[in-house]
């Protein structure tokens, strides 16, 4: 009777391998197949301001290795990413810059669609993390491997449920954030 008591109690402390959450299967059922497109609230924190700021607009996994992010409000501008470069228009003109000049921007771009592509070995390769939750709430906390990076980009957080991603969240230096609210429904363009 103790063995059985002592078998059952270890039961509790000791989670099966069946229940542990892993990062490839929350990756495999949140991952996205481009085209796609999805609406974001997006609140930006930064110490220097007197209040954050709110953006609205649209978010595009056009294809593997090119993303679009649209701000519709308060103003309107779009970051095109490619590969290589990122195209940045704002009043009708376009500044292309490429992306190798920023370490921090090339591995949060990098992480961005290794999560859309459910590539588990590509995030592994930028950041350290630890997965947390369930597979109806997790959260994702990923840390730059890079020193060189963690000078820019203190990490982030991503946050699901069931099938998507519902919000990421960038930690900047200085106290710097950016929180974005992933409303998966098709975006209004």
């Amino acid at each position: 009777m103790k063995r059985l008591l002592f078998t059952a109690f270890l039961g509790l402390l000791l989670p099966a391998s069946g229940l542990a959450l892993e990062l490839q299967s929350v990756l495999e059922r949140t991952m996205v197949s481009p085209p796609a497109s999805v609406q974001f609230r997006e609140e930006r924190y930064n110490r220097m301001f007197a209040e954050s700021m709110w953006l609205t607009g649209y978010l595009e996994y056009l294809e593997g290795g090119q993303l679009r992010k649209v701000v519709q409000t308060p103003f309107e501008e779009s970051f095109y990413v490619r590969s290589d470069r990122i195209e940045i228009e704002r009043h009708g003109e376009i500044e292309v810059l490429p992306i190798k000049q920023s370490r921090a921007l090339k591995t949060m771009l990098s992480g961005i669609e290794a999560i859309l592509a459910g590539d588990t070995e590509r995030l592994e390769k930028a950041f350290r993390y630890e997965l947390t939750g369930t597979e109806a709430d997790w959260s994702l906390q990923l840390t730059p491997r890079s020193r060189r990076v963690a000078r820019q980009l203190n990490g982030l957080t991503v946050k699901g449920d069931d099938n998507d991603v519902t919000s990421i969240r960038f930690e900047l230096q200085g106290g710097e954030w950016h929180m974005m609210e992933i409303q998966n429904s098709p975006a209004e363009q």
